[in-house]
Formats: structure tokens, C-alpha cells, sequence
């Protein structure tokens, strides 16, 4: 048979098995709500709400005389919070602590220091004579208007015989069975603050960080390797790159042969690169040589200054069958030196005298050179272009008229070498069989032997006989 029920029974507020905390008895639910009413109210009276920027030095250790976490500026509440973390939970040691009525039989009770070695999370409270949860005043949220939910942040638990009870003991039920409890996710939120390698900022950091240096030492190890080819003279790319290719090129291939000598790059190029920084594609060599070649053409412009020059400009194929005109300036130095430096090559669709004339004026105004500074003109007055070359020359006159055109010597030579031999028939007839004999030899590896192994026997010969003087650059075999 059941225990009969009175009508008040029915308006009685039902134990939440999920609540952590005990509810006080009805004896003193009166004394406890007042006492809680006027905790509140005094904790109302501070308020940081409005403050610009709290000092972390003057935080209040006390957990009955701090504001709540949540009154302070949101911009500032980390801040705080790792004040706090590094300070640790405020923890009284005293031998004796203030007794309190506890129960209806006025049973009087004290708070235990024994009580920190059990629970590390537990805070005392010396003004108010109550126990706090120190992360749950961290992190904890915005009370729900429970009974006892903001127990262990705000108003304190101050039940001393709900300790000490087993499996009913009120601190054991505050810290819930479930990893999802309020506690033990404030719990978690207080570690991960508290373990700084483990913040989203300083692992994005420490990534970033080395993920840079490995870009700078990968794109570090493109450019010297151009930089060496281009030194040589020597072509970049393959005619296979795949990477089951046995010669991938001389650009891949020597990046292969750096990091066979350093691990460093090694753990950071070709295989072990990401995909979406190689620094080896075709367009990446591009862009470095185009940046190596604007640096000189920018060193070179700076040793010109405010000197006066000289074009010397040829044109020719290339293996594309491309039409390549190279300027090179001509000029003397802040040193007094005369110096010749190759400053552009330039596509040309055509040979005509205007279009060269557009084509140079734009180089050297890309340049920020001055065609008033001109001095002198030296083209290829011999080739087939001779009659354009000499429209050029005259264009640049009309603009320049200091601008001095100059034939070529090389090519005056030629054309005095070539009349001469002409005029003169043992001379014709000289370059003539000289000719047939050079083709005759060369055309054969054998005859190109012998010849070499009989001119080898006349000077060893010659040098025994005393008729040729033997040194450094004079008959060595």
C-alpha cells in the first residue's frame, strides 16, 4: 500500500535526477532564498560591463566578490580567463574554517581543506563561506533560471552534509557521469585554453610558419638551378619530363642531383613537393628568367645614368625561323670606361626600316632611355638589309642629329678581302682549292686522323731538329 499523499505534495518542485545540485531542505528554504537574493543583489552591484578595458593585475581572487565571467567586455574575456588559468583555482588552506547550521536539527558543519586533494576544480570562497567550481565560472553560460544551476558559479554551495556521502555527495553529482556534463565540458574548454600549443592560432601559425620555409627553400632551388643553365648557356627543358622519363631535362634533372646532396631539399621538391607549389612548370621558368632578365636590364640601365650611347643593332633568325633583332649599347661609364652591354632582343615581324625604327624607339623608351642621347649608329651596312639599315639610320637622323651613323668594320673588311681575292686569280684559286680541301677532310673521320697524326710527326720533327721553339701556346701536340 502506498504512503498516503497530502495536496501539498502535488505543488512541491520534483527532483531533476540530471540536477547536480541538492536541493535545500523546506525547513530552510525560506533562510536560503533570502540569503541567495541578496547575493545576487550585491553581485549586481558590480559591474564591469562598461569599462574600456579591465586591468588583469586587479581581478578579484575571492570567487564570492568576483563579477561574473560573462559582465566583462567580450573582446576580453580570453584574456581573462588565462589571467585566471595562470593564477589556478583559489584554494584557502586554514586550519580552521567557520561552522554553519546545516540541517533542521541545527547541526553545525565547516567547509575541509581535505577537500582540494579530492576535487582540483573546487574554490573557496572566505567572504561568503561557500564552494565554487573554478572552471565552471569560467566557462559556464548564462544561468537558465534552474534551481541550483548557478550554484557552483554565483550564489556558492555552502550544504556541507551533502558531502562526504557517498555517491549522493553533491560535488560527485556537480561533476555529472557523462563527458556532455556542464562540468566536464567547462572542464574541457578549461584545458584546451590552458594547453597554448594546442590553440587554432599557433598551430595555423607553426603551419604557416613552415610551410613558407618550405616554399622559399623549393622556389630557392628552381631559381639556382636556372640560374646555372642559363649561366652555361645550356637549354632547361626535355623532350620527355614525365616522371618515368629517364632524362627529364637538364632543369629536373639537376634539381634531382641538388637533393641527392641535401635532405632539406630533397624532403621538399619533386616527389615530396604538394601539388599546388612544384615552382617546376614551364611557366614558372619563365617568369623566374624573365625576372632575372629585367634585374640586369635594370643593372645596366642604372650603369648608363645620364651618359650618352651608342646603338649597335643586328637582326637574325632563330631555330623558329623567328625574325630576332638584338640592340647593344655602347657607352662610357661613371669610370671612364667603355662598355658594350646587350640590353633587349626584340621580335620583328618584318625587316622595313619603320617598323625597326618603332621597334627600337620602344625599347629603349620601355628603358627610360632618351633617343636624344644617341651618339652614333653602327649597323650591318653589308647584309641584304643594307638599303633598310640605311633608311634606319636616316629615321633616327631626323630625330638625332648627333646620332653619326658608322659602317661596320667587320663587314668593310670582308667586302676588301672579297674584292682583293677576285683582282688577284692565284689568290682566287688559293681560297678556291683551300675550300675543296677543308670539305674533303672534314667529310671524313678517317682522313681528318690522318691528317692530324701526320702534322703530329712534322712538328714532333721539328721540335727535335731545333726549328720550332716549344712553350706554353707555341706547337704542343
Amino acid at each position: 500500500m502506498s504512503k498516503k499523499r497530502t495536496i501539498d505534495f502535488f505543488f512541491k518542485r520534483k527532483e531533476d535526477v540530471n540536477d547536480p545540485q541538492p536541493h535545500p531542505d523546506n525547513d530552510n528554504l525560506v533562510d536560503v532564498v533570502d540569503i541567495e537574493e541578496n547575493i545576487r543583489a550585491e553581485l549586481e552591484k558590480i559591474d564591469v560591463s562598461n569599462l574600456e578595458k579591465v586591468k588583469i593585475d586587479s581581478l578579484i581572487r575571492d570567487p564570492g566578490a568576483r563579477p561574473s565571467i560573462l559582465s566583462y567586455p567580450s573582446n576580453q574575456r580570453d584574456e581573462i580567463r588565462r589571467a585566471y588559468i595562470k593564477l589556478g583555482p583559489y584554494q584557502l588552506h586554514k586550519s580552521k574554517f567557520p561552522f554553519s547550521p546545516t540541517g533542521p536539527n541545527g547541526n553545525m558543519r565547516s567547509f575541509q581543506a581535505a577537500w582540494f586533494k579530492n576535487f582540483w576544480w573546487l574554490e573557496y570562497s572566505e567572504k561568503i563561506d561557500a564552494a565554487f567550481c573554478f572552471p565552471c565560472y569560467l566557462f559556464n553560460k548564462k544561468p537558465i533560471g534552474r534551481a541550483g544551476s548557478d550554484r557552483f558559479t554565483v550564489v556558492g554551495f555552502s550544504k556541507w552534509k551533502k558531502v562526504n556521502c557517498g555517491k549522493d555527495c553533491a560535488f560527485v553529482i556537480h561533476e555529472g557521469k557523462t563527458p556532455t556534463s556542464a562540468h566536464n565540458f567547462s572542464v574541457r574548454c578549461y584545458e584546451d585554453l590552458k594547453n597554448q600549443l594546442c590553440h587554432i592560432e599557433n598551430v595555423i601559425e607553426k603551419q604557416t610558419t613552415q610551410q613558407v620555409m618550405n616554399n622559399r627553400l623549393r622556389l630557392k632551388t628552381s631559381i639556382e638551378a636556372i640560374k646555372w643553365l642559363t649561366f652555361q648557356a645550356c637549354a632547361l627543358r626535355g623532350h620527355d619530363e614525365r616522371p618515368n622519363s629517364r632524362n627529364q631535362g637538364n632543369f629536373l634533372e639537376l634539381i634531382k642531383f641538388i637533393a641527392s646532396y641535401n635532405k632539406n631539399v630533397d624532403d621538399v621538391v619533386l616527389e615530396n613537393d604538394p601539388q599546388n607549389a612544384k615552382y617546376t612548370s614551364p611557366d614558372i621558368q619563365k617568369e623566374i628568367l624573365r625576372v632575372y632578365a629585367t634585374n640586369v636590364q635594370e643593372a645596366i640601365r642604372d650603369e648608363i645614368g645620364t651618359s650618352k650611347f651608342c646603338l649597335i643593332v643586328d637582326e637574325s633568325q632563330d631555330e623558329s625561323k623567328k625574325e630576332q633583332m638584338a640592340i647593344v649599347v655602347r657607352f662610357v661609364d661613371r669610370n671612364g670606361y667603355v662598355k658594350e652591354r646587350f640590353l633587349d632582343l626584340v621580335h620583328v615581324k618584318d625587316t622595313t626600316s619603320l617598323t625597326l625604327r618603332n621597334e627600337i624607339s620602344s625599347s629603349l623608351s620601355f628603358h627610360k632611355l632618351d633617343v636624344q642621347d644617341i651618339r652614333g649608329q653602327g649597323y650591318d651596312g653589308a647584309s641584304n638589309m643594307r638599303g633598310e639599315w640605311n633608311g634606319l639610320q636616316t629615321l633616327f637622323l631626323k630625330e638625332c642629329p648627333y646620332a653619326y651613323y658608322i659602317h661596320c668594320f667587320a663587314h668593310q673588311l670582308q667586302l676588301a678581302l672579297v674584292a682583293a681575292s677576285k683582282d688577284v686569280t692565284e689568290v682566287h684559286h688559293f681560297f678556291k682549292n683551300l675550300n675543296f680541301i677543308v670539305n674533303v677532310v672534314c667529310s671524313s673521320c678517317k682522313r681528318n686522323d690522318q691528317l692530324q697524326a701526320a702534322q703530329i710527326a712534322e712538328i714532333s720533327h721539328l721540335t727535335e731538329i731545333g726549328e720550332l721553339e716549344t712553350g706554353k701556346g707555341a706547337n704542343q701536340i
